[in-house]
């Protein structure tokens, strides 16, 4: 059964073991605010009066820096990309969640983040020549029951426009979220770690959101009724 609390447990369990893994440099609480219609599961920032968006186009470094800044994020990662974790529920049923994996938008010398001499923004501030430059879009996987209608999937993936709106088949369990992070952009990492990954296939939340419209049009798809038995078996052959 889906709850916030057992949201919030998935989520720090993820963190937690990116953290015990040296996967990350550092991380928020996982937080739980109450409003009158939703429970959200988040992350205590450091600068709550700051906004969330200062750009609502395409990715910007302004905005990374906005979040590195304000600790607007889950966690800062070995190389200084960020990974954003919220989800909404309305009872006991999702109804939203924004994962986001946010490149870090230079390409820094791994070195100088993990010995710890300087704050993180400090030393992605130091790379602004064009060739320090990486062009790499941030990923979001989005969940919102309330918008949902044409060419707005209730479910979908963002990638480098906010109008791009891949439709994917339920909501995300945010271990398959940090699955599909680590096995599409640090494969090698997600290799050393497969034994934790391996779980993310047979977790999952909330029932088929994909309408049959989505169905005709690339999209998103994975099994959200496979059980551990099941994928095990498929992985072994029989």
């Amino acid at each position: 059964m889906t709850t916030s609390k057992s949201i919030r447990d998935a989520v720090r369990n993820v963190l937690d073991y990116l953290t015990d893994a040296d996967l990350i440099l550092s991380s928020n609480d996982v937080s739980i605010r109450e409003s009158q219609h939703l429970t959200r599961i988040s992350w205590h920032g450091h600068n709550p009066a700051a906004d969330f968006l200062i750009s609502r186009e395409y990715g910007t470094v302004d905005q990374y820096f906005h979040w590195m800044v304000n600790g607007i994020y889950s966690v800062i990662l070995f190389d200084a990309s960020l990974l954003q974790i919220t989800y909404d529920l309305a009872g006991d049923a999702i109804v939203g969640h924004r994962l986001t994996y946010v490149p870090c938008p230079f390409m820094v010398d791994l070195s100088l983040l993990t010995d710890g001499a300087a704050p993180v923004a400090d030393v992605v501030g130091l790379y602004d020549r064009l060739s320090d430059v990486a062009l790499r879009s941030p990923i979001r996987f989005d969940y919102d029951v309330k918008s949902a209608k044409r060419n707005h999937p209730a479910a979908h993936l963002t990638i480098n426009s906010a109008d791009c709106r891949i439709a994917c088949v339920a909501a995300m369990h945010p271990l398959r979220f940090a699955d599909f992070i680590f096995r599409h952009f640090y494969p090698r990492l997600w290799g050393l770690h497969s034994g934790f990954f391996a779980a993310a296939a047979w977790q999952h939340l909330g029932k088929l959101s994909l309408s049959d419209g989505d169905r005709i049009s690339p999209h998103v798809m994975w099994n959200i009724h496979a059980t551990a038995a099941e994928v095990m078996s498929a992985q072994r052959g029989t």
